[in-house]
């Protein structure tokens, strides 16, 4: 059954399908590149990290401030 389904698909093949026309690559293929407010992935990169910095300063902050982390 499946070598039945083999040979029916080299049988078949298209005919407008040629086997030299090997010039694609994928560089002929451009992906619009994702932006989130304008930024590329580095920037977005930066700009989370950034925000990571700041909630733990500020929570480490907030922990002296209330008593609850002690050196």
């Amino acid at each position: 059954m499946l070598d039945d389904l083999r040979r029916s698909a080299f049988e078949n093949e298209p005919d407008d399908f040629d086997s030299e026309d090997d010039t694609f690559t994928f560089d002929d293929v451009s992906r619009p590149e994702r932006q989130f407010l304008g930024m590329s992935a580095i920037e977005r990169m930066f700009l989370s990290i950034f925000f990571f910095m700041n909630v733990l300063v500020i929570g480490v902050a907030l922990l002296l401030a209330t008593g609850r982390l002690a050196f």
